[in-house]
């Protein structure tokens, strides 16, 4: 039971896990990546992307607007200090992902930039069909080491400290035990805790999503937040691609309900789109369509070119059905895309266990590529300084042994629970209970059902093979991320909307007003064995931070 040892652990090799891991190993320390998939093309970026965030740059976003927008994110419940430091960060990811082959610039040189309605926000439109390839042979390039096809079973911690992980091989089943002065968690957004209307594997976020970091940080007794929130994607297709609300409002499809309606009618609108889009469906007026005919050639044009590029099986979905959107409607179904809550971390990136990192999707304050890379890129940073003079952490053999067992046991049954079809059953209770138009009945019996469908069948799940142990581990990480979604929206009595560059929602029907007095984190841990929830002040921004001016190379 020898364990594997090194000095940075990273778990999850999507954009916040290569760059946390480069950034790690240019500090000088020996690093190990793992990830579920494939480095390759794992992650929500792997089947392709579109547009960057820009950031703080001089051809987008001013200090001045990025300490503007820092301070504002607080009413946004995100930390302004992390804020600040994503924005300060982009653009020079951006400079980064052009020196490892990806093409961010267009051929004139020039970057095509939108710039958002929304308090400063420009995204770079690019083609980025191969980012995740090129990234890939950065990390190969930087001599970083990497574990494909394995994923994050359980923390291993001594005290109040991190000290690496069990990972479990989806392919063969084994089990490492790897050892690490410190450790980050990139596994990104948890997008399968809802049902998809057109299938598992047709949804805008990769479904090896399933909440692996926020399940093994919870379990080890890392405080998380913001877990009330969902991203509801508007994208102009259920397959994804082709982001039809990511844009300026003059270059924006026009949204129509089923009687030909436009829902968006003035600026208000469009800050409260997704409850509009809600609002319609639940009154009986879908199913709704984004129309793009009626912008110009140059934009139609730039989201084909977009349609191309971040998941090209949109341009498969459309085919399919016949579909234009030069000439037709093109349906859409409001459906949550994730729970938008994870680690609660500071500037630095490390959790409230010391030793433990994360980025990107992981963390409770982060969306986006760049974002995610920049999250990555000081989390690896960060967890170098503290390796390079942490002791070697001892191994708790008892502790790895236990949960060895406990994934063993999966497979060594005769008869068992399916663990598909109890994801399923899971999935329906968030999809029924919980959605959008959220309530305290309907919360209180959605918690009520999956408390007991928890204890009547989750130590009851058995596993034929590794790739069905791999789904019971991550049904666990699915049960824990809907609680955790339930008891949180059931603590927030107030409606709000969160802006991270997209909009994230928390919409209580019986309180639909936000409440001045709730702005506040809801924070969640394990203490005691059960799932406690607190309130936590949202920290103002440092000062220090507002006068370090970025530079780009």
């Amino acid at each position: 039971m020898e364990p594997l040892r090194t000095d940075v652990l990273v778990i999850g090799g999507g954009i916040a896990g290569c760059f946390a891991a480069m950034r790690a190993k240019d500090m000088g320390a020996d690093v190990v990546l793992l990830d579920k998939a494939t480095v390759r093309r794992g992650g929500s970026v792997g089947p392709g992307m579109d547009h960057l965030s820009a950031g703080i740059g001089p051809e987008s976003m001013t200090m001045e607007q990025g300490i503007e927008r820092a301070r504002s994110a607080r009413k946004d419940l995100g930390d302004p200090n992390v804020c600040l430091t994503i924005d300060k960060g982009c653009f020079q990811r951006v400079l980064e992902f052009e020196k490892f082959g990806v093409p961010v610039r267009e051929d004139d040189g020039s970057f095509f930039m939108w710039k958002m309605p929304e308090r400063y926000f420009y995204l770079i439109s690019y083609r980025g069909r191969d980012t995740k390839v090129k990234l890939a042979q950065a990390v190969k390039k930087a001599g970083v080491k990497t574990i494909e096809r394995t994923m994050g079973v359980d923390l291993l911690t001594h005290g109040n400290r991190a000290i690496g992980a069990v990972v479990f091989n989806t392919r063969t089943g084994e089990l490492t035990n790897i050892l690490a002065k410190a450790t980050i968690l990139c596994t990104g957004d948890s997008g399968r805790q809802y049902i998809e209307p057109d299938g598992l594997f047709l949804t805008w976020l990769p479904t090896t999503n399933t909440g692996d970091a926020q399940g093994m940080a919870y379990r080890a007794g890392v405080k998380l937040t913001n877990m009330e929130f969902v991203f509801l994607d508007p994208a102009s297709l259920r397959a994804g691609g082709g982001i039809a609300a990511a844009k300026p409002k003059e270059y924006m499809a026009t949204l129509l309900n089923k009687d030909g309606e436009k829902l968006m009618k003035c600026d208000e609108d469009y800050g409260r789109r997704h409850y509009l889009m809600a609002k319609e469906v639940a009154e009986g007026r879908g199913p709704l369509y984004w129309d793009f005919r009626g912008l110009p050639e140059n934009i139609l044009k730039m989201i084909e070119r977009e349609m191309d590029n971040e998941y090209p099986i949109t341009k498969e979905w459309f085919k399919q059905r016949g579909l234009s959107i030069r000439k037709d409607l093109i349906p859409i179904q409001l459906v949550p895309s994730c729970i938008q809550g994870g680690l609660l971390v500071d500037e630095r990136f490390v959790s409230s266990m010391e030793g433990l990192y994360a980025g990107g999707g992981s963390t409770a304050f982060s969306r986006g590529i760049t974002p995610a890379a920049t999250t990555g890129y000081v989390a690896g940073e960060n967890a170098a300084k503290y390796a390079s003079s942490a002791d070697a952490p001892p191994f708790e053999e008892r502790q790895a042994k236990e949960i060895h067992k406990n994934v063993n046991r999966l497979i060594k049954k005769k008869k068992g629970v399916n663990p598909i079809s109890l994801e399923e059953a899971v999935r329906g209770i968030a999809t029924d209970y919980v959605g959008f138009f959220k309530n305290e009945a309907s919360l209180t019996e959605g918690l009520r059902v999956l408390l007991e469908l928890r204890e009547a069948h989750l130590d009851g799940m058995k596993a034929r093979n590794p790739h069905e142990q791999m789904r019971c581990l991550e049904v666990r990480n699915i049960i824990e991320m809907v609680e955790m979604h339930i008891r949180a929206s059931l603590m927030r009595k107030e409606s709000r909307t969160r802006r991270v560059g997209v909009f994230l929602q928390h919409y209580r029907a019986d309180y639909p007003e936000p409440d001045p007095n709730l702005e506040k984190l809801i924070v969640i841990s394990k203490e005691n064995g059960a799932m406690a929830l607190s309130t936590q002040d949202i920290p103002q921004l440092k000062e220090h931070l507002v006068s370090d001016v970025p530079q780009y190379a």
